[in-house]
């Protein structure tokens, strides 16, 4: 022991100040804080560069860190920081809840209503679709376990346990929407997807959305028990066409009730609501057989994961043909006018808004078309007096589209010539895989124009009998059933020789055509066409023997030199009739459109969406444009859409 009355020295050696006041404590502590820094910091070099080597060297900095200093400093960090989140967090808190509704109300009441379509002046009323949303609520005693257990499983397997949204989810669909990852995620809770529908929101994914997303998921989580919002969603959720909520959805689909739904039904419905417009069979123009074969599987493979069936009630969900017991959608046109139009703009609707959570379908809505009555009119009178000649050709049904080739607006449709033919009439043929036949042609003079500095109007070919791509002519003179040649032949079977551009497109010659594309080849004339109607993948081919209308994308096959004479080879002709608007506006390619204007049930003077085309792509030089519009003016080139002529009467 020390004799000094002030310190006390330990068995240790260790010296310790008695009776010392909290002054001088903490002058103690800041002394022994500077002789650890001091004794850190021996051997520092004087070079500024040298120091920061020094003073980051792995060694240096573990020992610093895992020290008394270190490890407060590390304290002191921490506790800033926690301070600062809190505080923004609060602030972000603050500044996204005022504009946000408190919401009381998860029965999906929002949503319904019919959608009314009317010409371009906005008078006449085409069609009131009451069906905009079917939707009926039920309570949660009402609803099959199965499809309880097969959206958990599916679209939030951690939902009981969360508290409104899953930070996992976030982080995993950042990461993928960043890197591109099998398209993009939302990583939404069951629970961010009823708020996000309470809101009719879109699927827009902005970071100020999805922070919105996230404060009414919270406030909902404090609102209702976890029961009561996964039967809200079950009453709100898209399940393709205009069903909504899965008691609707089980009545069309399979004429019953929610409550009596089997598992291979429940797995099915439980599949619709992440892409409707893929995955609903009732969306004839975009389902996806195998992605919904795929996305089947995959409910059934989760909810085995999650325990909620056995293997083997697995093995025969995933064996049952559950396609084949689906009904037929309910009829629903009674009273439409121009039904073919107004088809097509719901579907262009349709298409636009086509992502899980999308709210374009829900009602309330007055939808001004780019219809023009008197244009529509006459259309329809042209389709009705050309019956009996269609007939007498072999044909039994028309389509024809008109368009204004400066807006890209489409002004008259039509599709078929008796829509209630219970065989056919619901085909919309001018949204149908048809084959153009020689109206092909100009985007072949187009592209073998562009691509060559020296051709032209004038430019010669040889229409001549002989072995080309795809035709062999082996044996010359006349096709079946009056010969056996194999030869390409043009339609009066003569072989003229030399000719003219202007005239091998006038006189529609086959010949000369394929020479034209296969000069240039086959892909680059194709995708000019695809660009000119503003389509990607608008003309394609496939394999023998498949339907055309259903195939998928594995059934597609490369296109050949028949494709130059629209052989073989499938397009859509409203958008036939814009590629070749595009060659009218002198090459520059726009979408077109049907619908003008849409105006929801909150404002009746100020449209929410309004058609404005854009400035368009420069597919070809506007002199190549001008030279094929002119060959195209001849009026020999009677085969060629209506509309085609003459760009400049526009």
């Amino acid at each position: 022991m020390s004799n000094n009355k002030k310190f006390v020295t330990t068995r240790k050696g260790t010296v310790l100040k008695v009776h010392s006041t909290v002054g001088g404590k903490w002058t103690g502590m800041r002394a022994a804080k500077s002789r650890r820094r001091v004794e850190r910091l021996q051997g520092l070099p004087k070079s500024r560069l040298k120091r920061m080597v020094w003073r980051l060297h792995p060694k240096r900095l573990a020992a610093y860190w895992f020290s008394r200093d270190g490890v407060i400093m590390a304290l002191k960090i921490t506790g800033l920081l926690i301070i600062v989140g809190v505080v923004a967090m609060l602030s972000v808190f603050a500044y996204f809840r005022k504009d946000l509704p408190s919401i009381t109300d998860i029965s999906g009441s929002n949503l319904g209503g019919s959608i009314s379509y009317y010409d371009k002046t906005g008078q006449t009323l085409l069609w009131q679709d009451y069906n905009g949303v079917k939707r009926v609520p039920v309570e949660s005693k009402e609803i099959s376990q199965y499809i309880k257990d097969a959206t958990i499983a599916t679209e939030d397997r951690n939902f009981y346990n969360e508290k409104g949204f899953a930070i996992r989810g976030i982080a995993r669909a950042a990461v993928n929407n960043v890197f591109n990852k099998g398209g993009r995620q939302g990583g939404s809770t069951i629970t961010q997807q009823l708020a996000k529908q309470t809101q009719s929101w879109t699927e827009e994914r902005t970071v100020s959305r999805k922070i919105k997303e996230l404060i009414l998921a919270v406030e909902l989580e404090r609102s209702y028990t976890k029961e009561e919002i996964l039967t809200g969603y079950l009453n709100i959720a898209p399940y393709g066409g205009v069903n909504h909520g899965v008691q609707a959805a089980a009545s069309d689909y399979f004429h019953k009730s929610a409550k009596d739904l089997t598992l291979p039904e429940a797995a099915m419905l439980a599949v619709i609501p992440k892409s409707p417009s893929i995955y609903s069979p009732y969306v004839t123009d975009y389902f996806d057989k195998d992605a919904f074969t795929a996305r089947y599987q995959y409910v059934i493979d989760s909810m085995l994961e999650t325990g909620k069936i056995t293997k083997k009630q697995a093995t025969e969900a995933k064996k049952f043909d559950i396609l084949a017991t689906v009904q037929p959608q309910q009829e629903k046109y009674a009273g439409i006018k121009n039904p073919y139009f107004v088809l097509s703009a719901k579907n262009e609707i349709l298409k636009r808004c086509s992502d899980a959570q999308g709210n374009c379908s829900a009602g309330g809505w007055k939808v001004i078309t780019t219809m023009d009555l008197k244009l529509q009119e006459i259309a329809e009178k042209v389709v009705q007096d050309n019956i009996k000649n269609a007939l007498s050709r072999g044909a039994d049904a028309q389509a024809l589209i008109a368009q204004e080739v400066d807006t890209g607006q489409v002004v008259a449709s039509v599709g078929g010539t008796d829509f209630l033919n219970e065989e056919y009439g619901k085909i919309n043929y001018s949204q149908w895989n048809l084959s153009p036949g020689s109206s092909f042609k100009p985007y072949d003079y187009a592209a073998f124009i562009e691509n060559k500095s020296n051709v032209g109007a004038g430019s010669v070919l040889y229409d001549v009998q002989g072995a080309l791509p795809g035709y062999p002519c082996t044996i010359k003179g006349l096709p079946p059933p009056k010969g056996n040649s194999n030869c390409l032949q043009d339609y009066d079977f003569r072989y003229p020789g030399p000719m003219t551009l202007r005239y091998a497109l006038g006189g529609s010659r086959n010949v000369p055509a394929v020479k034209a594309m296969l000069t240039v080849g086959t892909d680059k004339v194709i995708n000019m066409a695809n660009d000119l109607m503003a389509v990607p993948n608008a003309y394609k081919c496939f394999n023998p023997g498949a339907d055309v209308n259903t195939a998928t994308k594995a059934e597609q096959s490369a296109c050949y030199g028949a494709s130059a004479l629209g052989d073989g080879a499938y397009l859509h002709l409203d958008n036939h009739v814009n590629g070749l608007a595009s060659i009218s506006r002198l090459g520059k390619a726009i979408p077109h459109t049907y619908i003008l204007k849409i105006y929801d049930s909150k404002s009746s003077t100020k449209p929410f969406y309004q058609w404005k085309a854009p400035k368009g792509k420069q597919v070809i030089r506007p002199e190549t444009a001008y030279i094929v519009n002119d060959m195209a003016s001849d009026p020999r080139a009677s085969y060629l859409p209506a509309g085609f002529y003459k760009w400049h009467n526009y």
